[in-house]
């Protein structure tokens, strides 16, 4: 699958949080962009870094260490990350990984 196969949108969310939103792919392919993407965004102590994955449709496990990776990132810059937007597949591989014990994805209404 080719590197576009994940488009990344920065926008600015409510009380000033940085919304990175995910849409298509996350994978050994694609996990570099998204890597060099939040190393690139001013985290600080302040707002969570929001990380929208309602779009992604696939991760593997190079994508879950990057969002892991993301996580370090943001509490290095003494903020956190939250996940929006996890889908039931997501949530499940978060679970079947450990990786839920990490990142804890929002609770949808």
């Amino acid at each position: 699958m080719p590197d576009q196969a994940l488009v990344l949108t920065t926008e600015r969310g409510p009380a000033g949080t940085t919304v990175l939103r995910l849409t298509g792919t996350l994978d050994h392919l694609t996990a570099d962009r998204f890597r060099r993407a939040v190393e690139e965004l001013p985290l600080g102590a302040g707002p969570p870094l929001v990380l929208d994955l309602s779009r992604l449709v696939f991760c593997d496990s190079v994508g879950l260490t990057v969002l892991v990776l993301a996580h370090r990132r943001a509490e290095a810059a003494r903020t956190s990350v939250l996940l929006v937007g996890v889908g039931k597949e997501l949530r499940h591989l978060f679970e079947l990984t450990g990786v839920d014990r990490v990142l804890t994805p929002a609770r949808e209404p």
